[in-house]
């Protein structure tokens, strides 16, 4: 899938500016939840958080790492009737960063595959070169929910069941909520 906010949403240079700030928080980093809450906005308005959140992760060694997001728009075609989207399989990769995209063959039959509709969307995009950075070689599975659809809540109980040892990073604005159903599914999954 080709970058589409490189130079704009954040700097082409995104992976180098990471580099030392975020490996000598590595040496403390290790997370308790393999679920977390990651802002859904530009590098300019989050870079600070997602430092942060992401160095936070950085001791733990996932089978994958999930990002999922909110869809707010498409192309032409975009049908409503389908909850969730992921991009097809290969690399995303910006000018110091490449992440390995995969969706999980248990998760294939709840998917529809369009690289149109998740070019849309950069959730993964604005992390990617902290995974890259932290978790090279990890496959992504960038997953992106239109609605609160039965989909988004039968791939969280996969995800929780079949992936015990993946990093599930949730794409949320605070503000307005737009991940909430990714949230939702994995909170009522626990409780």
């Amino acid at each position: 899938m080709r970058c589409s906010v490189e130079g704009i949403m954040y700097p082409k240079d995104a992976k180098s500016l990471l580099g030392a700030e975020t490996l000598r928080s590595s040496a403390a980093g290790s997370a308790k939840s393999p679920v977390v809450e990651v802002p859904h906005a530009s590098w300019s308005v989050c870079k600070a958080e997602l430092d942060r959140i992401l160095s936070s992760v950085a001791g733990l060694s996932p089978s994958h790492v999930f990002v999922l997001g909110p869809l707010h728009k498409g192309p032409v075609f975009y049908d409503s009737s389908c909850d969730v989207y992921a991009p097809e399989d290969g690399f995303l990769e910006g000018s110091d960063w490449k992440v390995q995209l995969q969706v999980p063959s248990v998760l294939a039959p709840f998917v529809t595959v369009s690289d149109d509709i998740c070019s849309e969307e950069q959730s993964l995009e604005i992390i990617a070169p902290y995974i890259d950075l932290l978790f090279p070689g990890v496959p992504a599975c960038h997953l992106l929910a239109s609605s609160d659809g039965p989909e988004v809540k039968k791939m969280a109980s996969v995800i929780e069941k079949d992936f015990p040892n993946a990093l599930v990073l949730i794409s949320n604005n605070s503000d307005t909520c737009c991940g909430g159903m990714w949230k939702e599914a994995f909170d009522g999954n626990r409780t």
